[in-house]
């Protein structure tokens, strides 16, 4: 007898990363045309995606810690910091003011997000001990002792308002900054930060996924849900609130290592409180505690400023013909959708797309 599609018999097909071909055939179409972007599109729209690349996985790191494991956490944007100022010590340039070593790629990157998970291992304890609240204001004060140290520690940051450049793309021997072409292709050093970018989102990417499906992600779902019950059951929630805020803090300082080198300098102003809120507030937008919620959240959060700009020129509605300026609309649309989607839809941009796509697969009986 023919089975019918889309129904599981076991929990390894259900709990596939792919489990259907339909969902595979678009992962590689999706794939394809990813790493076909830089040579189709204009480098205003490459520069675009990869921000929205790196912001991604910054923002799977705060989704690991929140979304999953249930810990508050207000100051993600400092573990991004970390690996931003390993990566530029690392492998950026020394001058009278700052200390660089002009390492190659391949070890600045890793032990970027090394050094960050080694501070949030560090920091974990404190998480067995609080949650809520009270974990929310240590990690808001984490953000201003870490603002402290980047601002004063001026070998390794530049200081305040000065700032040093990024690290130097040099990825086995191979200087990257300058270009490569390839016959009538020039591969400049955004579009090689964009497929650096690119092959680290679909690696996280899949190891989020693969987190959820494994004992490590059904235990974070058990603290987050109800810690109490979860240790009850023999869950050690030290060790896994460690791997928690370990896993969550290696992914931050991995976007943190390339994030800057788009720009090519970074400053200790940019790690603000306002940076660690608005990975919170991507979250909450994307879906939290999903793997597809902070890639949306991500791209929405950067594609936000050139739609609002596209709509104002499309209205004729310049910067001085309008009570606010684009900057200070984008702000309040971003707040606006922080309310709308807490109030009405609290699963976010994940939360819609799931309800269309199941609207579509159950028609014509979609009601």
């Amino acid at each position: 007898m023919k089975k019918r599609p889309d129904l599981y018999t076991n929990y390894r097909n259900e709990s596939s990363i792919f489990p259907t071909t339909f969902q595979k055939f678009w992962f590689g179409l999706l794939l394809v045309s990813s790493f076909a972007a830089p040579f189709i599109l204009s480098s205003y729209w490459v520069l675009l995606i990869t921000t929205s690349l790196l912001i991604a996985i910054a923002s799977w790191g705060l989704n690991v810690v929140s979304g999953y494991a249930g810990q508050v956490n207000l100051g993600h944007g400092v573990f991004v910091g970390i690996g931003t100022y390993v990566s530029s010590v690392l492998g950026g340039v020394a001058t009278t003011s700052v200390i660089g070593y002009e390492l190659d790629m391949i070890i600045w990157l890793p032990l970027s997000g090394l050094a960050a998970t080694l501070i949030g291992i560090i920091l974990s304890p404190v998480s067995a001990r609080l949650k809520g609240l009270n974990l929310g204001l240590v990690t808001l004060a984490l953000v201003f002792i870490g603002s402290h140290f980047f601002s004063n520690l001026k070998f390794i940051t530049g200081g305040a308002g000065l700032g040093r450049k990024a690290a130097k793309l040099t990825f086995m021997g191979i200087d990257l900054e300058a270009g490569i072409t390839f016959g009538n292709f020039i591969l400049e050093k955004n579009d090689f930060i964009y497929f650096f970018s690119l092959i680290l989102c679909i690696l996280l990417g899949l190891g989020v996924k693969n987190i959820t499906r494994s004992k490590i992600g059904r235990a974070f779902s058990a603290i987050r849900d109800r810690d109490i019950a979860a240790e009850a059951l023999g869950i050690n929630l030290f060790k896994y609130k460690m791997y928690a805020f370990g896993i969550s803090s290696f992914y931050g300082g991995i976007a943190g290592s390339l994030l800057f080198t788009l720009s090519g300098g970074v400053e200790p102003g940019s790690f603000s409180l306002l940076y660690s809120i608005t990975f919170v507030a991507i979250v909450i937008i994307g879906g939290v505690g999903t793997v597809l919620g902070p890639l949306f959240g991500a791209f929405f959060f950067t594609m936000l400023p050139g739609i609002i700009q596209a709509l104002l020129h499309a209205f004729g509605v310049g910067d001085a013909g309008f009570i606010f300026n684009p900057a200070e609309i984008e702000r309040i649309v971003f707040a606006f959708f922080i309310i709308f989607f807490l109030i009405f839809e609290p699963r976010g941009m994940w939360g819609i797309w799931f309800r269309l796509r199941n609207y579509f697969k159950a028609w014509p009986f979609s009601y």
